[in-house]
């Protein structure tokens, strides 16, 4: 229902029942489960037969429809000020979107998330824009002059090929189209939040139509960074979540005949911001006690997060008659993405770790569909093709003070254990029986652990328990340097810089030993990835109505991906300055391919019976697949010294690639509309996922540090869904839409982000449940039109369940709270409804959480680290339209 529609009836009390109707429609749609048309000729006063959806490739009206969707309509993107998929997930039961990273975003559908971390990887949701799908990085777009979002639950492998195994989450863009029109919005709010918005419409010729849109969002952070660090002089020092994202598009559409149409658009979108803050909970930290403090300190080095990206589209559409048409898209997307954080959460320059993650991909994606209609048959058919080129540096970046902490941790592990002989000679107990409360009173007596090898009292102290000391002095006599006979001290130490560390680098033949004259300098280890990926894919899906009731429907779609994927780790270039010194994180290795083919036929069947018109039951059985893939920082070498590993049994280079996903889902669904006012959508659903490819950060032996790697896992999730949205007087509506659900996962045995061999096991989640409530009201106020929209959100935590988590994160504040969130906005339209002012808050709780736990520094250098909200928002727009 538009305003247009509205503006054309004189009739005030008729005109406030239109617009109730209008906000009554949108929200419908959002729980109704159904995936909104294009412009269509159904009469829109009509609520029952507006709802037109797409969700299985082929126009259908919304209550023959036997699957499960959700659709996002503009009206509602509009009412609760959304611009992301992060603004809108609360209205879909069962879906969420990562509101951190925008380049490492990713869908977690029903409760099954996919891991963006990795370029050799692929998410377990497909998401499209404008019939094209967008892969990893390039997800995470603005809502400039969008028409609806769906959101397709469950494997969808037949229609949507790989990476559906959970769903399939599509942004539809508006269409040019003859009519002249345009508007303008601008929007201010909290933390010096500025927004605008553009969009105009026109035709050049009859047949020849223009839409162009731009939106550019910009905002501060909500805590300031107060790192003072000498290593960012001259650099950008991001707040917590400053934002600086821009988005433009413009799209020519040529109706060529009655039966024929060609669309060619772009898409620019430009992002340059901060990062979430690392925000550090260690003793190291700027505000240990307390995450949700006004500042905290993150130090890392020209930190930030951007993305330059384009996209050039052509579709064409064509009718053969009136029961044979096809549908040709062609897209051609690349992508630039920077994205480095800090890993400590401190500005210790002793403890600094950065990850820098540079990806500089594309994708050129290609469909053909076919589809033939009539009364009691329907098909669509098609095949798919998609060539992806990708290339990912990801820069593991520290200090030369903090690669020698790491190596006091070597000195000290060395002295320990000869300590723990030497008492063992004394008091004649086996030494690996000795406790470990006797070695360390022992240290103590000695001035150690050594803490820093750049502490002259502990180095002075490490020298002489290895029986170093006077063999350093001695050498330094015979050069003259000193007298003989001279003993070694701290002072002594301070006073001669870099010269016994050199000693003994020299004597130990270890060059990574070496002074405080190259404090503050920067090291880094680099892992190189390139990849090929090529994608095929053939489906038929057929839809037959048996009677006037009752419809079954069945297809199936062969997929076949082949991947080729490289791995390198560069020597770290301190080497330059230091000749002699090698890699301390990770071993350097040589470029290595590998390739590998997964192919899968995916399938479905399911039924309909529509009860009579106002109710309708389904039933449906689908499969869906996700492509195996290559962890990009996990590479087919040993880890001890970067050497290939050799499959003994086949003599050829061991296959390191991760099994693809596969999913089977058994739904059950009910969709009905009670008293001409209250709309129902129910489903019951049972999901089974085997090989699911879990992200986690991983410390294996012998590796310095923890990195995020693959861990497969087999999940069953058991739950429902319902909405409902109730008309309750010609000017007020109210809507609910709720998920539960209980998850079993059974894990393979891995390393968790301390080192600790977590075995493989199997957790189950008490039943979860997430709801949001929602209420649009239109008072009469005598002028112009008032409507008020409110929604609560409301999120039961279910982190208890996670296998492998450290200790460590029991104690992070609000890390286990439920999630409760009050939003709304009271807009104003005019009556010539060339003007629309709206005043709208976010978080009117002001209630504050921690986000997922960083633990990749917390074994080596004590310093965790969480993420946090960003609290209440408030702000007011202003849009003019013409």
């Amino acid at each position: 229902m538009s305003l247009q529609i509205i503006k054309e009836n004189s009739s005030a009390n008729f005109r406030k029942n239109l617009i109730a109707q209008t906000v009554a429609a949108a929200l419908a749609v959002t729980s109704f489960a159904s995936f909104s048309a294009e412009e269509t000729s159904v009469e829109k006063e009509d609520l029952d037969d507006i709802i037109v959806v797409t969700a299985q490739k082929r126009t259908q009206n919304v209550m023959k429809v036997p699957v499960t969707v959700d659709s996002i309509s503009a009206e509602t993107i509009k009412q609760s000020g959304s611009i992301m998929l992060s603004d809108i997930d609360k209205f879909i039961p069962g879906f969420e979107f990562g509101d951190g990273d925008v380049t490492q975003a990713g869908v977690t559908m029903r409760g099954i998330s996919s891991p963006n971390i990795s370029v050799g990887g692929d998410p377990s949701t497909a998401t499209f824009f404008d019939g094209v799908y967008m892969p990893r990085a390039a997800q995470n777009v603005l809502f400039s002059d969008m028409q609806r979002v769906e959101v397709l639950k469950g494997p969808q492998g037949t229609l949507f090929g790989k990476n559906a195994a959970m769903g399939v989450v599509s942004m539809i863009p508006n269409a040019p189209h003859a009519d002249f029109e345009g508007f303008i919005k601008g929007t201010a709010g909290t933390d010096n939040l500025q927004r605008i918005e553009g969009m105009i419409n026109f035709a050049i010729t009859d047949n020849v139509y223009v839409r162009m849109n731009a939106l550019t969002n910009t905002q501060d952070g909500f805590a300031d960074n107060v790192a003072d660090s000498p290593l960012n002089t001259g650099e950008k020092v991001w707040d917590d979540s400053e934002k600086d994202h821009q988005a433009a598009r413009i799209a020519v559409k040529w109706d060529v005949s009655s039966r024929t149409n060609v669309q060619l658009s772009y898409d620019w979108d430009k992002l340059d911001q901060g990062p979430p803050g690392a925000i550090g909970l260690s003793e190291y930290a700027e505000n240990p006690r307390d995450p949700f403090a006004d500042t905290f300190a993150n130090d890392v080095v020209n930190g930030g997060e951007s993305r330059d990206m384009t996209a050039t589209t052509l579709k064409i559409e064509h009718e053969f008659n009136d029961q044979w048409s096809m549908k040709l898209i062609s897209s051609f997307r690349e992508w630039e993405t920077n994205n480095r954080i800090d890993e400590d959460g401190t500005q210790d320059i002793s403890r600094y770790l950065d990850t820098d993650n540079h990806e500089d991909s594309d994708i050129f994606y290609n469909e053909l569909q076919i589809n033939y209609n009539t009364d009691s048959f329907n098909y669509v058919g098609g095949v798919t093709y998609s060539k992806e080129n990708v290339h990912q540096t990801t820069f593991i970046n520290t200090t030369t003070d903090t690669v020698t902490r790491l190596l006091s941790d070597q000195f000290n592990a060395e002295i320990e254990s000869g300590v723990r002989d030497e008492i063992s000679g004394l008091i004649g107990i086996p030494a690996d029986q000795i406790p470990d409360s006797f070695v360390d009173q022992a240290m103590q007596g000695l001035g150690l652990p050594l803490e820093h090898t750049w502490n002259a009292d502990q180095w002075v102290s490490a020298l002489e328990v290895m029986g170093e000391a006077d063999n350093v002095m001695a050498y330094l006599a015979s050069l003259g340097m000193v007298p003989p006979g001279t003993p070694l001290t701290a002072d002594f130490v301070r006073a001669t810089g870099d010269v016994t560390y050199d000693v003994v680098s020299a004597g130990m033949g270890i060059a990574e030993i070496f002074g405080p004259s190259y404090s503050g300098m920067m090291w880094s280890e680099n892992f190189i990835n390139n990849g090929e990926f090529t994608s095929y894919g053939i489906y038929s899906d057929f839809d037959f109505q048996l009677t006037d009731q009752w419809n079954v429907f069945f297809g199936l779609r062969y997929s076949e991906d082949d991947k080729d994927f490289s791995w390198e780790v560069s020597e770290t270039q301190f080497a330059e300055v230091r000749p002699g010194v090698s890699n301390v994180l990770f071993p350097a290795r040589d470029e290595l391919w590998q390739s590998k083919s997964w192919s899968k036929t995916t399938g479905r069947v399911g039924t309909g019976y529509q009860i009579n018109d106002d109710h309708m039951v389904f039933a449906s059985v689908a499969t869906g697949y996700k492509a195996g893939g290559f962890d990009s920082l996990a590479s087919p070498h040993s880890e001890s010294d970067g050497s290939i590993i050799i499959d003994p049994e086949t003599g050829e280079v061991v296959d390191v690639s991760f099994d693809p996903e596969e999913s089977v889902n058994i739904e059950l669904g009910y969709k009905g509309v009670l008293s001409d006012s209250l709309r129902t959508t129910f489903s019951l659903f049972h999901n089974i996922l085997d090989d699911q490819q879990t992200s986690r950060s991983s410390k294996q032996p012998d590796q310095a540090q923890a990195l995020p790697t693959i861990v497969n896992q087999d999940v069953e999730i058991d739950g429902f869904e319902l909405g409902m949205d109730w008309q309750v007087t010609e000017t007020f509506t109210t809507g609910f839409v709720t998920e539960v659900r209980s998850t079993d996962t059974e894990t393979e045995e891995f390393y968790n982000d301390s080192g600790t061999l977590i075995p493989a096991g199997s957790s189950s989640s008490d039943t979860n449940t997430s709801y949001t409530l929602k209420a649009d009201w239109i008072p009469d106020l005598g002028f112009g039109t008032t409507i008020i929209h409110v929604d609560y959100v409301f999120r039961e935590n279910d982190r208890g369940a996670i296998i492998g988590e450290d200790d460590w994160v029991n104690d992070i504040p609000h890390y286990f709270d439920d999630t409760e969130l009050l939003n709304a906005r009271i807009s104003w339209i005019s009556d010539g409804e060339s003007i629309e002012i709206g005043l709208w808050g976010k978080n009117l709780m002001d209630n504050r959480y921690s986000g997922g736990p960083g633990g990749r520094t917390k074994d080596i250098l004590g310093t965790g680290y969480t993420s946090v909200n960003r609290g209440m928002e408030a702000g007011i727009d202003v849009k003019y339209s013409f």
